[in-house]
């Protein structure tokens, strides 16, 4: 029997998309295939405790790496985690290289991949590499704008980037934009990327889009829900709501993340009786967003256009209309206009955001519902585990049989 080695930087009981996935693609594999996960402890997100925590069990094996973890956002401490997790991966590899049929290499970000990369290389033991994020280009955009800095930082840190994408048997990217930038700025041919957004579990996702008029409420309840983080430009939604002065609306801002206490402070400054902070329980994402009649969602320059964010997923799921600060031409633009689900404003552009707000306040609760409904049909036939996770799997399989024919 074939034996897969998926590496992943997260995995359940962390509650993060990646983590998910993976799990999900350690269970079908599993199916078929002798399948070993190689993870680091879990610590996503950093505000989460994860003590008393149990892994899923199934029929995969699953090793957990005692290597060094950070979920803080500081480079230095993220660079030692990803050395760290990668270090070990590759030490795995080195020992068990001749039971390994195939790794799909899902470590932390640049040191951690190439560490990986460069052990299948070593052995001859082919490996796919998903790419969710475009670095070390969104990289940069966090660095402060100091003369040289970012020529430098780009310098140290493109090589490894380069070499785990060029050497793999196939990349998956989460957009067409995303495989063709890759592409033609890796010097990769593009046939060599599979293109397959991140998925969710439809199943969980049991909500009726009409129900939200049926509840009582007067308001139109808006909501961000997801990581809290400064790419997720969480402060400019509520700025931008509250220059709306709505008194037939409410913003909901739920999860965590690093700025969570910022916008909190933000919201209190500013005289905020209409903005409303909580968390998601472990699996309670689809029961926290049917509470809302407009999911929001804002990504700082240089963040949005080569990415489908996961929430935007989780949101079109949930069969809601779609609030979106994004750059013109990126693929989350792209997906809420095929869709016809929501209203798409610049990045950035907090004034626009705030007309945005208006716009939607003033309509109908029938018109919100039936831009849910768009909503939920369009992820049903692009976004979905049933869809996205079975192309995964097969293009391994093809993978695998190519490496029998060599």
């Amino acid at each position: 029997m074939k034996h897969i080695l998926i590496i992943t930087a997260n995995f359940p009981p962390e509650p993060v998309t990646s983590a998910i996935m993976n799990c999900d693609l350690a269970e079908a594999l599993s199916v078929r295939y002798r399948v070993t996960v190689l993870a680091p402890r879990p610590s996503r997100p950093k505000e989460m405790d994860f003590t008393h925590a149990e892994r899923p069990s199934g029929r995969y094996r699953l090793i957990t790496q005692d290597s060094y973890v950070h979920p803080e956002s500081q480079m230095a401490g993220r660079f030692r985690e990803s050395y760290s997790f990668g270090r070990c991966a590759a030490e795995f590899i080195r020992i068990h290289r001749e039971e390994i049929d195939f790794v799909y290499n899902d470590g932390w970000q640049f040191v951690g991949l190439y560490l990986v990369a460069r052990a299948c290389v070593r052995y001859g033991i082919p490996y796919l590499v998903p790419i969710q994020d475009i670095y070390p280009e969104s990289l940069l955009t966090k660095l402060p704008r100091v003369p040289l800095l970012r020529p430098l930082v780009r310098a140290l840190m493109a090589p490894f980037d380069r070499y785990y994408i060029r050497h793999a048997a196939c990349v998956r990217t989460i957009s067409p934009a995303m495989a063709r930038y890759l592409a033609q700025t890796r010097g990769v041919e593009e046939k060599r990327f599979l293109v397959v957004a991140n998925w969710q579990d439809e199943t969980g996702f049991d909500v009726v889009p009409d129900e939200a008029k049926d509840d009582g409420r007067t308001t139109v309840r808006f909501m961000f829900a997801g990581n809290n983080s400064r790419q997720a430009n969480v402060a400019m939604i509520i700025n931008a709501f509250l220059d709306a002065g709505l008194h037939n609306a409410e913003l909901y801002i739920m999860g965590g993340g690093n700025e969570r206490e910022n916008c909190e402070l933000l919201a209190r400054r500013r005289g905020a009786s209409n903005v409303t902070f909580g968390s998601i329980p472990d699996g309670m994402v689809p029961e926290v967003q049917r509470r809302a009649d407009v999911m929001v969602l804002a990504l700082k320059h240089g963040t949005g256009t080569l990415c489908i964010p996961s929430k935007l997923v989780a949101y079109m799921l949930s069969g809601k209309a779609v609030l979106a600060s994004v750059e013109e031409g990126s693929d989350t633009s792209r997906i809420l206009r095929e869709a016809q689900c929501g209203v798409v404003t610049p990045e950035d552009d907090r004034a626009s955001l705030t007309e945005a707000f208006r716009r939607l306040a003033a309509t109908s609760r029938e018109e919100l519902c039936l831009m849910g409904k768009r909503s939920r049909h369009y992820a049903e036939q692009h976004l979905t585990r049933r869809a996205n996770l079975t192309r995964v799997v097969q293009t391994i399989e093809q993978l695998l049989i190519h490496k029998d024919r060599r």
